[in-house]
């Protein structure tokens, strides 16, 4: 894999140039040292546990939980299917922006968000990297829709990206173990980025941010969903903007996602759900909170107006070019 990637993987800290090893990947510059597992690389600079304690404890937990899901799928014997973990999406009667429509059955809300997400921005002959990508359900999905050119799916959790890898049979896919704040990739590696439900976990939003403009060309997209505190909302697209991205959408979609909460309510506290009580981890804390069961906490502040879901588009613009030459 790293040969496929070499001319755009960097060290995740100070972005230099890297060797590699049979069992590992150093940075020649810093000297930073990374892990060659089961077919992927963790491109984690574990030095984060002594620089930044606090923000690499929260971190750690987000591996913790994400790694029991990973082991409830596979006792309940659903983890083959399950490869999709976001709240999803249900039409209603505002403006819809997909311009397809899903025909998957087992995951369909979880696509259609994907869909909506993505609208009518070209990905066909684009280079894609999915930050957060979770179990590649979306990765999966822009290959069967849109026709990428090259994917990369970068998660912090490994037991997510053992089961990419292990999984995926597609040559122009990509997946290894990295932090969304320390993108392992040099600048203006990727056409499109993708962030879906992933963003609330990191500690420094600013800085991924920065990160996604830093990796991104000149014209390309930013396709971000997050479940957002109302007074947030704003914040974060002041953050966006400071990083230098103009948002071209910033929807409220809300009221799809409690609809497809509340039909994912059965399915998902099932015999084989995430959230049934033989299958649910006692670790993982509040798993109805989790996936916004109805009467959970989560679902109860959408339906009040407390949180948002915010579905957003963005652009890295070529300065003194307007829309017309961006992948809009």
């Amino acid at each position: 894999m790293l040969q496929q990637l070499q001319a755009r993987l960097v060290c995740s800290s100070c972005k230099g140039e890297l060797a590699q090893s049979d069992t590992s990947v150093q940075c020649l510059r810093c000297h930073a040292a990374y892990t060659i597992e089961n077919g992927y690389v963790s491109m984690l600079d574990r030095r984060e546990q002594v620089e930044r304690p606090s923000d690499w404890n929260r971190k750690l937990g987000e591996i913790r939980d994400y790694s029991e899901i990973a082991n409830s799928f596979a006792l309940s014997g659903i983890g083959r299917f399950a490869t999709f973990l976001n709240y999803g999406y249900v039409s209603t009667g505002n403006e819809q922006h997909a311009v397809i429509e899903p025909d998957d059955v087992w995951n369909r809300n979880s696509v259609k968000l994907l869909l909506e997400a993505v609208g009518r921005t070209a990905l066909e002959g684009r280079e894609v990297i999915d930050i957060g990508c979770g179990r590649g359900g979306n990765i999966a999905a822009l290959h069967k829709y849109f026709k990428p050119l090259s994917s990369v799916g970068l998660d912090i959790c490994p037991a997510n990206i053992a089961y990419c890898s292990a999984k995926s049979r597609r040559t122009e896919s990509f997946f290894l173990v990295g932090d969304a704040e320390n993108i392992p990739f040099a600048d203006e590696s990727f056409d499109v980025v993708l962030n879906m439900e992933s963003a609330h976990a990191y500690p420094n939003r600013a800085r991924f941010y920065e990160e996604v403009y830093r990796i991104m060309r000149y014209g390309g997209v930013f396709l971000y969903t997050e479940l957002m505190l109302e007074e947030e909302v704003a914040q974060n697209v002041r953050l966006l903007e400071e990083a230098g991205l103009s948002v071209i959408r910033n929807q409220d979609v809300t009221s799809n996602v409690l609809l497809s909460c509340d039909e994912n309510a059965k399915q998902r506290t099932g015999t084989q759900g995430i959230a049934n009580n033989d299958n649910a981890s006692t670790n993982i804390g509040d798993i109805n909170d989790f996936i916004a069961l109805p009467g959970s906490k989560k679902y109860e502040e959408m339906r009040a107006g407390a949180r948002q879901y915010r579905m957003m588009n963005l652009v890295k613009r070529q300065p003194g070019l307007n829309d017309h030459n961006n992948l809009l």
